[in-house]
């Protein structure tokens, strides 16, 4: 199957895989388990140390599931082979360790087809420590959102910031619990390549920034359609040495989005995403990190110019306290994530 056969589905289910042996087949269950006409769900095997194709042979079995194996590159990469070669008219990206709510597919696909919007957001539920949290996919109660709509949308990918004002816990820039109309991100990107490779944190959120940013329909379904798992040991939460150079690089990207569409409003989102992501990086090296380490991050050009641009309006009151510490510059990680458990527990 390949990009001139994009009319065979109705929709393809695009799964980067990468050493996810242990998770996949759960995932492809609830997938498969939605009984929906019309689906294929493609498998990418990023270079996985056991090929996902063994692991899933009883599960091969469907017509419409296929794998292919690529040589390790990146989610972004497996992301983009999955869209060069998705047989249908709609994508939704789905990650190898969640999984799909039961009986939501079928109705998530419908709202799709019947708005014919640019994407489709749902809610969905997140999953953590045995507990389940609804989790709303936009602030608003409304369900189409037009140009007008665009900046705060980026506003939501961005800086959780939306609609009125208020920050939003969903997780716009994330490229799961969405559906997206495939000819569309053809367009907007030139070809596949809508993810960009090389970019270790935040691929997904510099993607929606443009998708939502260029989109003339979005449609909101409100219902949960995805089950995302929050795990410590996650690469997403788990502590790198290289985390502050990989927020470096996203911030980068993304301002360089802004440039090349003289998106220069949402200067400040950017500012927040990036002061965010520096309490994250001293949280995650909290263990090695020295007060003088600590100075020299605030020092950097890069988090000197987040910290003087971002707004305390668009912070709650821990991220407000954050932020005047960051601008006092003498913030140690203890007592930053001290001050932070103490505002959480009122």
């Amino acid at each position: 199957m390949t990009a001139q056969n994009a009319a065979t589905f109705r929709l393809t289910v695009i799964i980067p895989a990468h050493n996810a042996e242990l998770t996949i087949v759960k995932t492809l269950q609830s997938i498969l388990a939605q009984n929906v006409d019309g689906v294929e769900v493609l498998v990418i095997d990023d270079g996985s140390r056991v090929p996902v194709e063994g692991v899933l042979r009883p599960l091969l079995l469907n017509s419409n599931l296929r794998v292919v194996r690529q040589d390790g590159a990146g989610a972004s990469v497996a992301r983009n082979r999955g869209v060069a070669e998705a047989g249908a008219g709609r994508l939704m990206f789905v990650d190898a360790d969640d999984d799909l709510v039961a009986g939501s597919l079928a109705p998530f696909l419908d709202a799709a087809e019947k708005s014919e919007a640019d994407v489709v957001v749902s809610d969905f539920l997140l999953q953590m420590d045995g507990q389940s949290q609804f989790v709303r996919g936009v602030n608003s109660d409304r369900i189409d959102f037009r140009a007008a709509d665009r900046t705060t949308m980026q506003w939501l990918t961005l800086a959780r910031v939306g609609f009125g004002g208020k920050s939003n816990v969903g997780l716009l820039g994330a490229p799961w619990a969405k559906i997206y109309d495939r000819a569309f991100l053809l367009r907007l990107f030139g070809g596949a390549s809508v993810f960009t490779p090389g970019v270790l944190r935040g691929q997904d959120v510099l993607f929606n920034t443009e998708v939502f940013g260029l989109a003339s329909h979005v449609h909101y379904w409100p219902k949960p359609s995805y089950v995302y798992y929050v795990s410590g040991s996650s690469a997403s939460h788990r502590a790198t040495g290289d985390f502050v150079d990989r927020v470096r690089h996203l911030t980068s990207k993304v301002i360089d989005v802004l440039e090349r569409h003289g998106w220069e409003t949402l200067r400040p989102a950017v500012a927040k995403m990036t002061v965010t992501l520096l309490e994250e990086a001293l949280k995650r090296e909290s263990t090695s990190l020295k007060i003088a380490d600590v100075k020299a991050l605030l020092r950097q050009q890069l988090f000197r110019d987040a910290i003087r641009c971002a707004r305390l309006r668009d912070f709650g009151t821990a991220g407000k306290l954050k932020l005047l510490a960051f601008r006092c510059g003498a913030m140690t990680t203890l007592a930053l994530t001290s001050i932070l458990s103490r505002v959480r527990r009122r």
